[in-house]
């Protein structure tokens, strides 16, 4: 029985060691070590993301099949459907989901906002419960035709899984913050078979960073989410985008058509911001009944805008719609999502800018060709730099929103045309909406912000780990000199002084020897570390999962000197692992 307790022990420091050597590695992922590692969990993640995906498609239908069969249109889209179950389906989802939120949930907390939320204030620390929560909701939200997109729970699961990913390894909060974003770009891929515009996205909206430690990792997310979905063609329908070319003598109607989708992705922002502090008067219950109840009347109109709306999008890319139904079911699609967002409806708003993008342009398209005849590109070509300039409008993504465009058509003759309508509606709508991308209006309402400075940035990439001094010893405030004599012999930085009935302070080893080395002091045999003539800081402890940016808020918020890097050991005393000055955490961003 001794041996076999012993073997456990042994094996259990062995995979302890074995741990915080990878820890350490990922402290600083610049190094190739901890590079590499966070690769491989960044693909481990997007493959688990890409199966959440095929379960959230799985979920949609088994719900969704049952209630058309009960409507007796089975095998029919929401477009195929009658009057009332246009106006009754959206309505009765709508009032579920309110009562489960207000009964059962109690909070409201979904989606890219979120996740932008636990990034900044809680250093990517995701929890489970609510991404449950969003993928349930999300699958009766989709079912039922609500003016949502699946991204946001696609993106929310994914983070989740990151998140969770590392705090179950115990890695620092600094890899787990780039985990996150390893699970966010895993499902927009995953959701729309469109990697490299989901890393771009997870980047340039989720991340606000662009470095190579978080590119590699974020590039594998994506390709494993893709590829686990790869294979199932109905996971993500095929958006059927064709075009001939353009002519040059139809470059101005384009920066045209790119102002105006600017104007409606602006619009539909500021609409959103307006619609928050309004319905966050109203019951939560009857501000999502609300938004079902807007989404099914119009839907008596334009049904189109019901559901995930691929079909929708292929209809606009075909140019099937008249100038006046195209136009009807962008403006409706974007009112309906307007509130579904702003009632805070589980879903996402980048699927919903697809159909209110290429609405929008297929009509804008159409006119074009009355204008110019025989000059003008057919509306397909509009219809899909209108997806690009509405999504780049709405997300603040120009680089994102031209990816999409060149994923979803495989042209790389799109890219002079993209690059001017993205970024004629991406100037347009920043000057309405004042720079504010959707998600960062709506953490601003709700009293949060995000510091994005170059200082913020680099202390967040960093952990505690790679700045912490390890030379150092744990002493009494009481010590025999001649054991002191001899911790003094050895080469350290610090001497860390542990008390009950004090708080640890930090104390020079020089301080100390010049104390001993006075004549009067030669006959002292206990030295009395508080007593002494030296300078002492007073030390709080932060776990050794921290960031440099925590590091660098909690000197600050406690105006201390010096930090105690540890973790706290269930049944035994905590681990030190080094001490952190103020000096050497300003000293990681300061030449």
């Amino acid at each position: 029985m001794a041996a076999e307790r012993s073997l456990r022990r042994s094996l259990r420091e062995a995979w302890q060691g074995r741990m915080d050597s990878m820890r350490q590695h990922l402290a600083d992922v610049e190094n190739t070590p901890g590079l590499s590692l966070l690769c491989l969990l960044g693909a481990a993640t997007g493959a688990l993301c890409g199966l959440v995906i095929l379960a959230l498609h799985t979920g949609i239908h088994l719900l969704q099949d049952p209630l058309f069969e009960l409507f007796g249109v089975s095998g029919a889209g929401f477009t195929e459907t009658s009057v009332a179950f246009r106006v009754a389906v959206p309505l009765l989802g709508a009032l579920i989901l309110g009562l489960i939120v207000e009964w059962v949930l109690k909070s409201a907390e979904y989606g890219i906002v979120h996740i932008i939320e636990r990034l900044v204030y809680y250093q990517g620390v995701l929890p489970v419960k609510a991404a449950v929560a969003e993928f349930t909701m999300s699958v009766l939200a989709l079912t039922t035709g609500q003016s949502v997109g699946r991204e946001g729970v696609a993106a929310h699961t994914g983070a989740t899984t990151g998140s969770w990913l590392g705090r179950r390894l115990d890695l620092p909060n600094n890899s787990v913050r780039t985990l996150v974003g390893c699970g966010a770009a895993a499902g927009v891929a995953a959701s729309f078979n469109t990697p490299l515009a989901a890393v771009i996205f997870a980047m340039e909206v989720v991340m606000m960073e662009y470095t190579i430690a978080g590119f590699a990792p974020i590039i594998l997310a994506a390709v494993s989410g893709s590829l686990v979905t790869f294979t199932f063609t109905d996971v993500h329908p095929r958006l059927v985008a064709e075009y001939s070319g353009f002519s040059p003598i139809e470059l101005p109607y384009l920066a045209f058509v790119g102002a105006v989708v600017g104007v409606a992705g602006a619009g539909f922002t500021r609409l959103c911001g307006a619609l928050v502090p309004v319905l966050a008067k109203v019951r939560i219950s009857l501000r999502i009944a609300l938004a079902g109840l807007v989404t099914g009347l119009l839907a008596i109109q334009f049904p189109q805008i019901m559901g995930l709306g691929f079909d929708t999008v292929n209809g606009s890319l075909a140019g099937q719609y008249a100038v006046g139904m195209a136009l009807g079911i962008g403006v409706a699609k974007l009112i309906a999502t307007s509130f579904a967002t702003a009632a805070a409806i589980p879903g996402g708003v980048i699927l919903p800018t697809f159909v209110i993008g290429s609405a929008l342009g297929s009509a804008l398209g159409t006119f074009g060709a009355m204008l110019l005849p025989g000059d003008a590109t057919d509306a397909g070509l509009y219809a899909l730099l209108g997806i690009g300039a509405m999504m780049g409008a709405v997300l603040q993504a120009p680089l994102s929103a031209l990816v999409v465009i060149l994923e979803l058509s495989g042209q790389t003759g799109l890219v002079l045309p993209g690059m001017l309508v993205v970024i004629a509606a991406l100037v347009v709508s920043r000057r309405i909406s004042v720079s504010e991308s959707l998600f960062r209006l709506l953490l601003r309402r709700r009293g949060l912000d995000y510091r994005n400075d170059p200082i913020s940035q680099y202390l967040r990439r960093a952990s505690v780990l790679s700045a912490m001094n390890r030379r150092f010893r744990i002493v009494e405030p009481k010590i025999d000199r001649a054991a002191l004599d001899e911790i003094l012999e050895n080469k350290i930085d610090w001497l860390l002084i542990r008390s009950r009935e004090q708080r640890a302070s930090l104390m020079r080893p020089g301080d100390v020897a010049r104390f001993l080395n006075q004549e009067e002091n030669d006959d002292i045999e206990e030295v009395d570390l508080y007593k002494i003539p030296g300078k002492r800081m007073d030390a709080y402890s932060i776990h050794v999962r921290a960031s440099l940016q925590e590091a660098f808020d909690m000197v600050n918020r406690n105006e201390a000197e010096a930090l105690i890097v540890e973790r706290n050991v269930v049944g035994s005393n905590a681990i030190t692992y080094g001490v952190l000055t103020r000096e050497a955490i300003d000293g990681t961003y300061r030449p």
